[in-house]
């Protein structure tokens, strides 16, 4: 039986059977060779994209499981608030009536601001 010697560190020497060494240079090869395969260059790609969206699922998770969702569920959506706004609530009004009603306003205002002054 042969055996191939190396040097391991500066004081420590290895020796294996020369037919370990053969396969372990095979074996260190056919990883070499493996790894100029397009094929595992895809199988390497997708699993990365498979690798980038299962973190950005359990962030995305995270960050669900930390918000108050019943707080933010009760908040109108626009969608909703542009519902809202869409539907009439009143019938318009003319110019004639909205200078009428701030007319009345003023005189409640004025009126207020004169009772305070005489008390």
């Amino acid at each position: 039986m042969t055996a191939h010697a190396t040097t391991a560190g500066p004081a420590t020497r290895v020796t294996i059977p020369f037919a370990e060494y053969r396969a372990l240079t095979l074996d260190a090869a056919a990883w070499r060779l493996l790894n100029t395969s397009p094929h595992v260059a895809e199988l390497l790609a997708e699993w990365i994209e498979w690798d980038r969206r299962r973190t950005l699922r359990e962030t995305s998770n995270a960050v669900s499981a930390a918000a108050d969702w019943r707080a933010l569920a009760g908040a109108p959506t626009y969608a909703e608030l542009e519902r809202r706004r869409a539907v009439a609530t009143r019938p318009a009004l003319t110019p004639h009536q909205i200078r009428a009603q701030a007319t009345a306003s003023w005189a409640r205002v004025d009126a207020w601001i004169a009772t305070r002054e005489a008390a």
